[in-house]
């Protein structure tokens, strides 16, 4: 039966090695033998006395670096999908063809727990993306019980080709002043011109052709983990390649730089791990029916089923290339779950959320109200009718239901805000999501931990939160398309990026809270995202969403452009407002060593985002901004 998945690449010799390490390991004798010990006029003079050589380390390159790398060098954004493994091992015949270098092969090595070992060998030439290689001798190995004659024999079975992508070029200048003395030493004063010794200009003239391989070598490498695809050698449409860089690149660079939350790129990593094991497991499965001859309908189903999963895995890891999908796409999470309404018998219950009940908890509550008493939030928001009230007492409890508010309800701390916590489940896509008409918060702590849309969502309703602490873990709180916020007295703390992002087409009001947000960390290019210019709170003006910030006390990141952002992608003409005085308090020594800083007072225009004057419907007034 013919494969119905794209090819995979051919089994390296990393694989070969698992494959036989049970052979070449578990013998007692093999393992306690002398190494080879003959001569050879390479520098290092024995396994067992030497330190292992320095691999070549990098600078870490940008992605517009990358880009220019694969667009300029390799040559591959012109290329069609198909025929991009053509253009890179001619990129690489042409680079390293006819040249000698040392490299240290990293291959898994058995010994009842899996580790690498490292292995020196000398690459004479390349053919495609595999080196031919030969063992420098003495064994140089990480690895000082290994003999000499297991890892030649392995080589051998694998017809001394390796994988370029396990080869890592070394630096040969690490003991060059060592060997210089020790040649100063045996020559006794005399002059040293002995052809084994070679000159410093030759090491010189060494180490830049190795450094210049390494840097053919990690590209090659970096294309092999994060560019190439299993699918794109069965693209034949005309579509260029250059489009599938770009995405890739960007995908690549926007989880290193925490673009993306951990939380969706864990998600992709996951996705990304379960193709590669099904599609491992439908090659096996059909190299198995293969030998047994015609299969049974049985087999060709289950080969069919199989297929389709790994098809559907690979639809969904190429959704994530696609920025616009990814922001808004299947990977955005919903809440899909239908409000209940009020009771058959309009009937309210205060729900108690208590490790254990007491008199004094109740004494307060009139003789004809309905309590009910539950351990855990999550037991009272499923039984949870329009109207009812839920009261938490001091503790610290799990945020598990709060990621759909879908029933008008009141949610309050009793006792001390700091002292009634709610901690989000890690990872999850949401934390506190509100779907509801008006759903209310009161007197409550948050603790965010790795989720993706922020401490609190919006997505739909009206959501009114009072005197409550959100403690982010990224990004802060998020007010959807036509949701509604309004905010007071609480305090919204280490958040990265904005405190509040406010969509177009919504109502928002904060009034008399303390927004601090923190920088992001910097990305490998010395660069900050989108995400951590943003001000503490940022507003959408697609559609303009009305505004009201009064009192509050805003402290942006020191990266982003203003304490008030604005983001356009058409720049509409509206009516503009009239500037506002608000109080900027600038940060000095003598403040930070608790001083009186001086406070500033200038117009709106000159300090805030020029983009809030065009807002209609906002209102500005006795904020304080830490510059």
């Amino acid at each position: 039966m013919p494969d119905p998945s794209p090819m995979a690449k051919a089994g390296t010799s990393k694989d070969c090695i698992n494959q036989k390490g049970d052979e070449l390991v578990h013998s007692e004798d093999l393992l306690h033998q002398e190494p080879c010990s003959s001569n050879m006029n390479f520098r290092y003079q024995s396994a067992y006395s030497i330190s292992m050589p320095h691999v070549i380390t990098l600078p870490k390159l940008t992605c517009k670096e990358r880009y220019e790398i694969y667009s300029n060098e390799m040559k591959i954004a012109d290329c069609q999908p198909s025929g991009v493994m053509n253009a890179v091992h001619m990129y690489l015949e042409e680079r390293l063809s006819d040249r000698r270098w040392f490299a240290l092969w990293k291959g898994p090595y058995e010994s009842g727990v899996i580790q690498t070992i490292d292995i020196l060998v000398e690459v004479d030439e390349v053919y495609g993306d595999q080196a031919h290689v030969n063992l420098v001798e003495p064994l140089v190995c990480s690895e000082p019980s290994l003999p000499f004659h297991v890892v030649e024999a392995q080589l051998s079975e694998l017809g001394y080709h390796i994988d370029l992508t396990e080869l890592y070029p070394i630096s040969v200048l690490d003991n060059a002043d060592e060997e210089d003395e020790e040649d100063d030493d045996d020559d006794d004063g005399e002059s040293s011109t002995n052809p084994k010794n070679s000159s410093l200009e030759d090491r010189l003239k060494q180490e830049t052709q190795q450094r210049l391989i390494a840097r053919i070598i990690d590209n090659v490498r970096f294309f092999y983990e994060h560019i190439r695809r299993d699918w794109d050698e069965e693209d034949d449409s005309d579509n260029l390649f250059d489009a599938y860089l770009r995405s890739r690149l960007r995908l690549y660079y926007d989880i290193i730089n925490g673009v993306l939350p951990m939380p969706l790129v864990t998600r992709y990593n996951r996705t990304m791990t379960k193709y590669v094991v099904r599609r491992k497991e439908l090659l096996d499965f059909q190299a198995q029916i293969q030998q047994d001859g015609e299969p049974s309908n049985t087999e060709a189903v289950e080969c069919w089923k199989r297929y389709y999963e790994v098809l559907m895995l690979s639809g969904l890891l190429q959704i994530w290339e696609t920025l616009q999908l990814r922001a808004d796409g299947p990977c955005f999470p919903r809440v899909l779950r239908r409000t209940k309404g009020q009771r058959k018998d309009k009937s309210i219950i205060t729900h108690i959320v208590c490790s254990r009940l007491t008199a004094s908890m109740v004494r307060d509550f009139p003789d004809d109200a309905s309590i009910k008493q539950h351990s855990t939030p999550l037991t009272a928001l499923q039984q949870c009718y329009e109207g009812d009230v839920i009261l938490i007492f001091p503790g610290q409890y799990s945020g598990e239901g709060f990621h759909e508010l879908t029933e008008n309800v009141t949610i309050r701390g009793k006792g001390k805000r700091e002292e009634v916590i709610i901690e989000a489940v890690a990872c999850d896509d949401l934390f506190v999501n509100v779907c509801a008409s008006k759903v209310v918060l009161e007197n409550l702590t948050f603790v965010q931990v790795e989720n993706t849309e922020g401490v609190l969502r919006v997505e739909s309703g009206h959501a009114q939160v009072e005197n409550c602490v959100l403690k982010c873990d990224g990004t802060g709180v998020v007010v959807c398309e036509c949701a509604e916020l309004t905010m007071n007295k609480s305090l919204i703390t280490g958040c990265r990026g904005s405190g509040v992002e406010v969509y177009q087409g919504s109502t928002t009001s904060l009034e008399g809270n303390v927004i601090k947000c923190f920088n992001e960390e910097i990305s490998p290019d010395g660069s900050c995202s989108l995400r951590d210019r943003k001000g503490a709170v940022h507003l959408h003006v697609t559609n303009p969403p009305n505004v009201r910030i009064v009192g509050n006390k805003i402290s942006a990141a020191a990266n982003a452009s203003a304490g008030i952002t604005v983001g356009r992608r058409h720049l509409t003409r509206l009516t503009p407002v009239a500037p506002s005085n608000v109080k900027i308090t600038s940060k000095t020594k003598k403040d930070s060593e608790g001083g009186d800083a001086c406070p500033s007072y200038v117009s709106l225009v000159e300090k805030l985002d020029e983009s809030l004057k065009h807002f209609a419907n906002i209102e500005l007034k006795e904020n304080t901004m830490e510059a």
